[in-house]
């Protein structure tokens, strides 16, 4: 008999636990945010991902516009170092103008001092993933869309290897750098129109937890998101450097 009771008496033990854990919802919502942690953070990134894109896009912008400026005064193309005898900035001097990083001698000096003001590209944009791109256009009154520059008014197609590197910029030229600046160029001259391009490759996150985060935002195959910032510009009347009768 005092068995039976025992037995009773743990049997009703056991069913009183299992009505009060299946009453308890003290956990609930630490186990419903378990389940939907992954998503949920998954989510913020992706957020947050789009926003520093858009942050980035911006800052490209402002960069373009400030290089652009360089061709519109005729700085660049009047520009002169005692290491060349003609005017006019070459390719790569001019994105190292948009770097902050050109050095050059001026003429009548022997010491090297730094072009402009710093970079124009803001801090979180790296030279290394830049490409600047110049193309010439025709006339704005012109009737004839055949008297444009070809590569001026399509949207350009740029074409990157495996490792990341520009190899065709729109305009059949590559290397990372800018084309057509200096004396022997279309792009020398007053009030002519031309068509300033910064590319840039954003990196961005591909997943995240199981999460493909990055299918609507890179649109490379590397996975970075291709940025391009575009000024369209006319030179102002500028003032070639002494000695020189065309830059």
């Amino acid at each position: 008999m005092q068995l039976a009771r025992q037995n009773w008496g743990q049997g009703r033990w056991t069913r009183q636990c299992i009505a009060a854990l299946r009453c308890d919802r003290s956990g609930a919502a630490a186990i419903e945010f378990a389940l939907i942690m992954p998503a949920f953070i998954a989510l913020l990134v992706a957020i947050l991902q789009t926003a520093l894109t858009y942050m980035a896009q911006e800052g490209l912008e402002t960069a373009a516009e400030a290089g652009a400026r360089l061709l519109l005064t005729g700085q660049a193309q009047s520009f002169q170092s005692t290491s060349v005898s003609n005017p006019g900035m070459t390719g790569a001097q001019f994105q190292q103008a948009i770097c902050g990083t050109l050095t050059y001698t001026p003429s009548g000096s022997s010491s090297a001092v730094a072009f402009g003001n710093g970079s124009l590209l803001p801090p979180f944009l790296s030279c290394s993933q830049l490409t600047a791109v110049v193309t010439t256009a025709g006339s704005f009154g012109s009737t004839s869309a055949s008297s444009f520059s070809t590569t001026a008014n399509t949207a350009p197609t740029f074409t990157f290897d495996t490792t990341g590197t520009l190899t065709n910029n729109g305009s059949g030229t590559a290397n990372g750098t800018v084309y057509g600046t200096g004396v022997t160029s279309t792009v020398g001259g007053q009030g002519n129109i031309i068509v300033v391009q910064l590319v840039y490759l954003w990196p961005t996150l591909t997943s995240l937890l199981g999460f493909n985060i990055s299918s609507n935002i890179a649109n490379d195959p590397n996975s970075y998101r291709e940025l391009v910032a575009t000024q369209v510009i006319v030179t102002e009347n500028y003032s070639c450097p002494t000695g020189t009768t065309i830059c």
